[in-house]
Order: C-alpha cells, then structure tokens, then sequence
C-alpha cells in the first residue's frame, strides 16, 4: 500500500529535500513525500499555469517547487499538513492524491482540475457528517454478516469504489443506511447506482438510532464476523481504505439496529435508469442526477 511507503518516508526524509515514492519510480506518475520546516506531505509533478494555494483545517495545497535529492528542481502540487497528531489520516489524503489509478486515469484527473479534487475532499472531510459516515459503513458490515450467516458466499466491495456495496455469486446488493426513524428515503448518488447489471439487484435500509453506551459498532461486528469465520483481516484492509484504521473511536460508535428491510429493485422500485430519458439520452448537458427515492409504499422484507 502507498500509505505505508508514505509513513515511513517521513520518517526518513531529510529536512527540504523530497524522496521519491518507491512503488511509482520508472513510472509516468511519480510522486515524492517532503518535510519542511513546518510541515510534511506529498507531492506530484505538475505542469499546469493554473496557480493553486488552497487550505482547510490543518492541512493545505499549493503549486510550488520542490528540491530533489538528485539536486534537481520540479514543479508540483504539495499537499501537506502542519500536525503530527494527524499522520495516519492524513497519509489517506496524501495517498489518495498520489495514486495514479487504473492506467493513470486518477492522476490525470488530479492533474486536470487540481482545486476541483481539493474541494470533493473538502467536502468530505468537512461538512459531512463523521457519523454518517460510521453508520453507512456499519450498515454494510451488518447486512454483509446477515448474507453470511445465511449461508451465501459474499463479498463487500463498498471500500473498493465498485458500483454496488456487496455482491454474492447470485446478486448484488445495495446498501443505505439512516438515523430517520420517521421516513423511509434514500439517496441514490447516480442514474446509474440501480440499474441491474448482469444480476438481479437489491436494496437494503438499515435504520439506526445512536446510542452512548450499548448497541452494535465497527468493532463489535467485526468480532461476530470472527466468530462465523469470515475474513476479518480482509475486512481491517477495506476499513483502513475508508479511512477506519484500528483504534479509532469512531470503530467503537454504537448504535441500534432498529430495521434491516430488504427491496427488490423490479418495475414497483422508484428509480431512474437511462430508460427514464428519451431515447435512452440524458438530457444536453446533464452528466449525472443524484435523487431521493420515497420507499413508504413499498413491502420490505425484514431481516431482522
């Protein structure tokens, strides 16, 4: 993993000098991690005019010129943080700012709107919700452990950025979660999130209430997950890719599973698929619809 090479470049890097990332020498997409008097972080080569200086919390990013070891000079786009309290989380940021991707398709975006990608993680870290965060990725945990406690092989794939959270040889499944108690909503990101591809699709609501001192957490799944025999190893990975490394408190947040309701996505399910448009087109202009699904006049079945 490029986060690890990271933490232990900067335990390594001489003071105004960038060392490379080793994993990405003799590439088209280079990277270096850098320690300056004041801060520490990573940067990539940058050829663009566009002037970036943009800062949140305690972390910032900027195009300017770094120092090689080589003694060489390069432009680039550094990001770095001025708090050592925050080098796990922050080496996240940095990897995910320095991973080329599938065939360099991630660096080329970087590259192309360097403050578009800053503002995503802006929003991101900033105004969302940490918790929704937490329920959303315990929803998964839960439903991925009812599958399997059923008897079905699965796998989560929500971390690997695939296009449904869960998938076993015989479905996909779709999960959301909320902390509404009063209305069953969801919020589908695209057009395209529930649109069956290949097999039959579904979608289950998990709806929490938070809790201060009992109900289920992160942690306390993951050890129900070791108990049935699953991968849990696995599973630590895929929760370090969302950003819950072990001995997080946010891994120990609990909550109660009020409802697990499962939904079939046939023609009852309200959803938008290219068939929505005329001719199978968006409309000129329009790349991407995010909207909210009302489920009250649906028949679920429970899980719980």
């Amino acid at each position: 993993m490029l986060k690890k090479t990271i933490l232990n470049n900067w335990d390594t890097d001489i003071l105004g000098y960038a060392q490379s990332i080793p994993e990405l020498d003799n590439t088209e997409y280079p990277a270096w991690t850098v320690k300056l008097d004041d801060s520490y972080g990573v940067a990539i080569p940058y050829k663009g005019t566009e002037e970036i200086n943009e800062s949140f919390a305690s972390a910032k990013i900027r195009s300017t010129s770094i120092k090689l070891r080589s003694g060489d000079t390069e432009r680039v786009i550094l990001l770095t943080a001025d708090s050592e309290d925050i080098r796990t989380p922050f080496s996240v940021l940095c990897e995910a700012l320095i991973d080329p991707g599938d065939n360099g398709i991630q660096r080329t975006i970087v590259v192309a709107s360097p403050v578009m990608w800053w503002k995503e993680w802006k929003e991101l870290l900033g105004n969302r919700n940490i918790d929704a965060r937490i329920y959303d990725v315990l929803g998964e945990l839960c439903v991925l452990k009812h599958i399997v406690q059923n008897g079905e092989e699965a796998e989560w794939n929500g971390p690997d950025g695939a296009t449904y959270d869960i998938e076993s040889p015989a479905r996909f499944v779709e999960v959301k979660s909320s902390i509404n108690r009063e209305k069953r909503e969801v919020t589908i990101s695209s057009q395209f999130q529930l649109f069956p591809n290949g097999k039959p699709l579904v979608l289950v609501l998990c709806r929490f209430e938070p809790m201060v001192m009992s109900g289920i957490s992160i942690d306390s799944v993951l050890s129900e997950f070791e108990d049935i025999g699953y991968n849990v190893d696995l599973l630590n990975q895929k929760l370090e890719k969302k950003g819950f490394e072990k001995g997080m408190g946010a891994r120990k947040k609990t909550f109660i599973l009020h409802e697990m309701l499962l939904y079939s996505i046939d023609e009852n399910f309200p959803v938008i698929t290219p068939e929505s448009f005329v001719g199978g087109v968006m409309p000129k202009g329009i790349t991407k619809i995010t909207y909210t699904a009302d489920l009250s006049g649906l028949v679920p079945i429970s899980l719980l």
